[in-house]
């Protein structure tokens, strides 16, 4: 309680600075949107993540999908939606690949009799564990990675520390990941200068042997302690499993309108520590939108408007399960849809320095409007985004939409607007204090104008023929294969043979 009172002494900080602008006089009906309201339940998200952590979980946690923390989350949202006064369900999503969880791990430097523990280690999603063994291994420093960088170093059954450029969610480049291991790599410790000494989780690694991120400092002490010694050494222990059989939810809240044409928004509910901004900050949004439209009355809504809290994407390949299940039924749920909101870390504050402190000032997102062929819809997303001053990039993404809008934008008009590179985002400092209350507010706002605008077109100016899948099973970017999955698109609960 008392680390929450720190933080809601710095959150009142950032209450006062300038993210978004207040709502403008002749838009009043949008002021009842309240940012420090929102950021309530950002913080009551961080509690359940805190509270697995403190039920056993010490190293590896969040609120992580299929964990009890999962669980309580979505009892949590439905809640909270049933107290709006939404028509509820819990859907269960069966996960039928096994999922990957870190037990326990460490690593520990030793160089000139001397051992120091590396406090901000945290292993890459996926990474293969060693056997209940504690590896010994010499550290090569490698820099960048380049061919060159490897050229006349042995590291062959060795650890390499590595140095990302840029920061990023991955280990690191694929390419350089498989350079390593073709070099005979033991073991990867991957570092990145962006500061501090986060433990930052990854994504995925496609690595055959231990991989860990490390936090800046770490990073530079291992480096000069390789400078400064004719050997460094590091212990390695990771235990991690794959857990069969698990499953999650999706969250429904459905605010019936005037006709059966739906507007859809959308918000994943897992995320890695506290996971405030990514993405305890879009379900935030999406509840303050639920709030503002149920004060509506049903008549003057003229759509159906479906709050869906996802199950999560951060275990990705596999992974996203309730967003496949979605895409597969497609038709069922979506051929009436007019809009798609995807509410995902929308309102994270800067920092300065490298990640020496916060500002006040809100992270410049990414936005996509619908793409270039609904100019339309791009327009209103744009001016909306513009009216309550939500900071965004000065043009539209030319790239699909990032995150969970990624697998529905080919077939439903998708709006974003959403940070992909702020300094805390997978990490331990991904905590209610670096997200905006006025942020929030904000983009709730240009969100509820962008829902307004598009019940003023009709559904025929939005939908276009539907294309090719470009994330179906066997691209590049290819996730989920659901063959011989018939039993399971039909109901989710169910299991699939691969």
């Amino acid at each position: 309680m008392a680390k929450f009172c720190l933080m809601a002494s710095v959150a009142a900080i950032l209450l006062s600075g300038s993210f978004g602008h207040a709502a403008p006089a002749k838009d009043a009906s949008y002021a009842a949107i309240d940012g420090k309201h929102l950021w309530q339940y950002v913080a009551e998200q961080a509690d359940i993540a805190r509270r697995y952590r403190d039920s056993g979980h010490p190293q590896f946690w969040g609120r992580l999908a299929g964990t009890s923390a999962d669980v309580e989350d979505a009892a949590w949202l439905r809640a909270k939606f049933k107290q709006i006064g939404l028509e509820t369900r819990l859907q269960t999503v069966n996960f039928f690949a096994p999922q990957w969880a870190a037990e326990t791990w460490s690593i520990t430097a030793v160089a000139s009799g001397k051992s120091i523990p590396i406090a901000s280690a945290e292993p890459a999603y996926a990474s293969s564990g060693t056997d209940g063994k504690e590896l010994d291994l010499e550290v090569v420093y490698v820099g960048l990675g380049s061919e060159a960088d490897f050229a006349a170093r042995d590291v062959r059954g060795k650890a390499i520390l590595l140095v990302k450029v840029p920061a990023s969610y991955q280990a690191g480049p694929a390419d350089i990941i498989k350079r390593a291991e073709d070099h005979g790599a033991a073991a990867i410790l991957s570092t990145d200068l962006r500061g501090g000494n986060y433990s930052a989780q990854s994504y995925r690694a496609y690595t055959k042997v231990p991989t860990f991120n490390l936090g800046t400092e770490d990073g530079e002490a291992l480096r000069d302690m390789i400078g400064a010694s004719a050997a460094l050494h590091v212990k390695i222990r990771l235990d991690a499993k794959w857990t069969p059989d698990q499953k999650s939810y999706l969250v429904w809240g459905t605010l019936p309108g005037a006709t059966d044409e739906t507007i859809y928004v959308i918000a994943h509910r897992d995320g890695f520590f506290d996971a405030a901004g990514d993405n305890a900050s879009g379900v935030a949004t999406m509840l303050g939108l639920a709030e503002h439209f149920a004060r509506i009355p049903k008549s003057q809504r003229r759509r159906t408007i479906i709050f869906l809290g996802m199950d999560g994407h951060h275990q990705i390949k596999p992974g996203g399960f309730g967003r496949e299940w979605l895409v597969a039924n497609r038709d069922k749920f979506f051929s009436k849809t007019a809009l798609m909101i995807n509410a995902e870390h929308p309102a994270e504050v800067m920092t300065h320095g490298g990640t020496a402190g916060s500002t006040t000032a809100g992270v410049p997102l990414e936005w996509y409007g619908g793409g270039a062929s609904r100019p339309h819809l791009q327009k209103i997303a744009e001016d909306a985004f513009r009216e309550f001053g939500v900071p965004i990039w000065s043009e539209a993404s030319a790239r699909p939409p990032a995150g969970d809008l990624g697998r529905f934008y080919w077939f439903v008009p998708g709006v974003v607007a959403q940070s992909n590179d702020f300094a805390n985002m997978h990490t331990a400092s991904d905590s209610p204090d670096v997200v905006s209350a006025p942020g929030l507010a904000a983009v709730t706002r240009a969100y509820a104008r962008i829902i307004d605008g598009v019940n003023r077109m009709p559904l025929k100016d939005l939908q276009q023929p539907v294309g090719t899948d470009p994330n179906a099973p066997g691209t590049p970017q290819g996730y989920l294969s659901l063959a011989q999955c018939e039993a399971w698109i039909a109901d989710s609960a169910k299991s699939c043979v691969q």
